[in-house]
């Protein structure tokens, strides 16, 4: 009996290893996949490693990364952030990995556990500030999208969450229409890529950058025109114009003073910063042969009056002589034109404050009027007057009441022969035939 126990009992322990065999077996098998990928940190393969090779090759895939900047966009504004501003805490991250990966002793059939954990991650800078500066994102989504993507390592590229736009069309706070110049050509390009555009608090805009791709598809005259009425949009609000040039010539279809002058060649541009703590959005559009430019925002906090202070200038006749005109014969080779000085200012009213501002001082020369007379002077007829018989008038005086003058002239064409003799004191010893004695009578 005791036999027949023993035997019994040896097949249940012989049934029971087969099983624990196929169980490990099987449990082989169903990690195979994830121990041929292994475990990883932010990506990093780090299967095998001891702690120090896995801070290593953590360190390398960290320097890597934060070696190019974070570009954040949405709603049409753009962000660089500097990834060195990132803290990695590659030590915690690894204690976090031994914790998750580390088996006891007694559980040797289990398998080696695949995890993949992002790296520990912290703004020591003022990231987090910086977004909030964007009036068009929601700060925490975004902030939190890029330490995400941070963490794991992944592209430089993040996509921010953009808030609601419509209240940014609620006021306008500038307007400028104008007939748009049967010369400007490529304007539809500049219109599309100014319209929508956002401008953030602090944020400095910059007409070149705003419209650079499409710079080589307009000419200069459509290229003007259009920053032209921006600008004219631009100083109906309170936003600080940081650059701007006056055209070269007294512009035709804009008023004085309101005109610019775009070079992109040298980098002659319109910029101006949105000083105030709300967003201002661009609008551009062409309606019926005029482009439309209008500032909007979420409020209107101030009212803004531009004048336009003008002095007319005159210009000057400048004579041209040549010899090759008949005498008494002129003509007129270039018309003279009026030039100006145009001063600019604006007064903005609002929040219990009244500011005056200059905004510029232009200059137009006038055009002077250029006459090309003839050189050559008319034949003068009758006798002509010796000019050394002119007599000083000195010389006439009569103080004595003669009616004659008290100094003769005397004759310059008379000869050295007969001229009086003097001594060596000087006094006249005699005088030659035809030389009176002069008196003056006192």
């Amino acid at each position: 009996m005791k036999i027949q126990y023993n035997r019994f009992t040896l097949a249940i322990l012989c049934i029971l290893l087969i099983y624990l065999v196929f169980s490990v077996s099987n449990l082989t098998t169903v990690f195979a996949d994830d121990k041929s990928n292994g475990s990883s940190i932010a990506g990093v393969n780090v299967n095998g490693l001891d702690s120090k090779e896995i801070e290593k090759v953590l360190n390398e895939a960290v320097n890597e990364w934060i070696s190019e900047d974070l570009i954040v966009s949405g709603g049409g504004v753009e962000l660089l952030v500097d990834p060195s501003k990132l803290e990695f805490d590659i030590p915690a991250t690894i204690a976090e990995y031994r914790t998750l990966t580390d088996k006891s002793w007694y559980a040797f059939w289990e398998s080696e556990r695949v995890v993949h954990i992002p790296l520990k991650v912290a703004d020591r800078g003022d990231i987090q500030s910086e977004i909030s500066a964007v009036a068009t994102w929601e700060t925490d989504e975004t902030y939190n999208q890029v330490m995400s993507q941070a963490s794991f390592l992944m592209g430089h590229e993040i996509e921010a969450t953009v808030s609601n736009l419509d209240i940014y069309n609620n006021e306008r706070i500038a307007l400028s229409i104008r007939e748009i110049p049967t010369n400007a050509f490529g304007l539809d390009n500049l219109v599309t890529l100014l319209d929508g555009t956002m401008v953030n608090p602090g944020e400095e805009f910059s007409f070149i950058n705003t419209v650079n791709e499409s710079a080589t598809k307009a000419n200069s005259d459509a290229i003007n025109f259009v920053s032209s009425l921006l600008y004219d949009a631009i100083l109906q609000t309170e936003f600080e114009i940081t650059e701007r040039h006056q055209g070269n010539v007294i512009p035709t279809n804009l008023e004085l003073g309101k005109e610019v002058a775009i070079n992109i060649h040298l980098n002659e541009d319109l910029k101006f910063r949105n000083n105030t703590d709300t967003v201002g959005k661009i609008h551009a559009t062409v309606e019926n042969n005029s482009l439309k430019v209008e500032i909007t925002s979420s409020k209107k906090e101030t009212e803004v009056y531009v004048s336009v202070d003008k002095e007319i200038l005159s210009p000057r006749i400048v004579y041209r002589y040549s010899k090759d005109l008949p005498i008494g014969y002129e003509q007129v080779i270039q018309e003279g034109s009026e030039g100006y000085r145009v001063l600019v200012s604006r007064t903005i009213s609002g929040n219990g404050r009244t500011e005056e501002q200059l905004v510029s001082r232009d200059y137009y020369p006038p055009v002077n009027q250029i006459v090309l007379k003839s050189s050559k002077s008319p034949e003068q007829t009758g006798t002509n007057s010796d000019p050394t018989n002119t007599t000083d008038p000195n010389l006439e005086i009569d103080m004595d009441g003669d009616g004659l003058p008290d100094i003769e002239v005397p004759n310059d064409n008379y000869d050295v022969e007969s001229a009086p003799e003097y001594d060596k004191g000087g006094n006249i010893t005699s005088f030659s035939k035809g030389i009176p004695l002069l008196y003056i009578v006192s």
